[in-house]
């Protein structure tokens, strides 16, 4: 009877999702649809109860198995919806993330539509968002910027990660302004906004990093400090790009985009920054010469010793090195030193709360799926 009920769940689910508007031919998902598959199957609210029920992380592995490999190129776009909205939910983001990290894709053939070339795209841009995905979280998240620099050489490397992914985005430009100019329908925009969402949170995440930094640097450890201005750096590249990519709305109907307040650090701070760090890397290249040549001076030492053992031994009259002078010698190389640094790094209280990402305060949220 279990058996049964299994294989008659399983086919009701199927049914379910293939009945829906994600594998339809309507223009975009209804997003209850992709509401009901984050509440189980069938819901709580369902009267129907004979059905064995499917946990939510069933519902997304079946979810993921029943992707068909050969599907139009419209389905796969809306395939390709679902998951970055069920990837980007607040409360079950991380386990779809799960789920989906096993899948390979739809079998790859040489693309010559433009269409079925951006759906190729967007698959690989999605898979590389998901091991992303915790980051993405918490730049959609109110916290304390603060908390960035308690642990900051993780945090660097997160950002890192997360600027490959942007370069990634931002470097469809060209690409996406070609589609969007022959292929303006709503599916492609709705795409195109969550992209965006994603975009500008992990943007002003990283400004908000940045300003923080601009304020405490030079009290920062110098070796941490150093990666920091490379970050820096990268996020004035970035804000260009950002703002381009910001004015692709334009090739749709009824597409705004709330654009926040873009910070620009003045020519000022630039100059500052640059005169500081090029002084600081000039140090602590002279300091990594000189403690190079402080470990290898004892070495010199042992091999002078050694050398004249040998000469006393080949040559009778040799001088004899008084043991009172050897022992001054060791003590003098016995008194070098290196200098070391208080590490000073703001604290702050993690204030975060799970709540939906908002931009600044003067700023509103993207609504990326029309109900």
């Amino acid at each position: 009877m279990f058996l049964k009920n299994m294989f008659k769940k399983q086919s009701r689910f199927e049914k379910y999702l293939f009945e829906g508007t994600i594998y339809d031919n309507t223009e975009t998902v209804d997003l209850e649809d992709i509401k009901k598959m984050l509440q189980g199957y069938p819901s709580k609210e369902e009267e129907d109860q004979l059905v064995q029920s499917m946990t939510i992380v069933q519902v997304f592995k079946e979810f993921i198995r029943l992707i068909p490999q050969q599907l139009e190129t419209l389905k796969k776009l809306k395939v390709l919806l679902t998951i970055h909205v069920l990837m980007g939910d607040i409360k079950h983001g991380r386990l779809f993330v799960q789920q989906f990290l096993g899948w390979i894709g739809w079998q790859h053939i040489e693309q010559k539509d433009v269409l079925n070339k951006f759906s190729s795209v967007q698959t690989m841009i999605i898979q590389k968002l998901a091991l992303i995905s915790e980051i993405i979280q918490r730049s959609k998240l109110k916290s304390d910027v603060n908390v960035l620099f308690k642990d900051i050489d993780s945090n660097i490397m997160q950002f890192y990660k997360m600027i490959n992914a942007l370069n990634l985005i931002l470097g469809q430009q060209e690409f996406y302004a070609q589609v969007f100019s022959t292929h303006s329908r709503i599916i492609v925009m709705e795409i195109y906004l969550l992209l965006w969402n994603d975009v500008i949170a992990l943007y002003l995440m990283l400004e908000r990093f940045v300003r923080q930094f601009l304020d405490c640097y030079q009290q920062m450890d110098q070796q941490q400090s150093i990666q920091v201005y490379e970050l820096f750096n990268e996020y004035i590249k970035l804000t260009p790009q950002v703002k381009r990519f910001a004015q692709l709305c334009v090739f749709f109907k009824n597409c705004n985009v709330n654009e926040p307040k873009w910070y620009q650090p003045t020519k000022k701070e630039i100059e500052e920054l640059q005169i500081y760090f090029q002084n600081v890397k000039i140090y602590l290249t002279s300091r990594s010469k000189r403690l190079k040549i402080e470990k290898s001076t004892p070495q010199l030492n042992r091999s002078c010793q050694a050398t004249g053992r040998d000469l006393k031994k080949s040559q009778s009259q040799s001088q004899i090195i008084s043991k009172s002078d050897i022992k001054q010698q060791q003590d003098n190389y016995l008194s070098n030193t290196t200098m070391g640094y208080a590490k000073r790094i703001y604290q702050g209280n993690n204030a975060s709360q799970a709540i939906q990402y908002t931009f600044e305060s003067d700023c509103q949220t993207v609504d990326v799926i029309k109900q």
